[in-house]
């Protein structure tokens, strides 16, 4: 996981990358390090990608209201229906 950032701080991350800027211009915008921003995008492209409802889950990331913490346990309970 990259380092712990608020809500906010990764719906701003998502949205400046939406309009376009780079990810050192983003990095440089929010405050955190560019290894921090590309974590980010690929983990919100990875759940957006994966989810039932992806523009919801998109805004909810934008919004501040995705839960984080819920998307660990959807995996370990995938990957062991995966396995039997």
């Amino acid at each position: 996981m990259p380092a712990a950032i608020d809500a906010s701080t990764r719906g701003d991350i998502v949205y400046y990358a939406a309009l376009g800027y780079s990810q050192q211009a983003v990095a440089d915008a929010v405050g955190v390090s560019r290894n921090t921003v590309r974590k980010y995008l690929e983990l919100t492209r990875e759940i957006v990608e994966d989810a039932e409802e992806p523009r919801e889950c998109l805004c909810a990331v934008l919004e501040g209201t995705y839960d984080w913490n819920a998307r660990t346990g959807s995996e370990e309970i995938r990957l062991d229906f995966m396995s039997m």
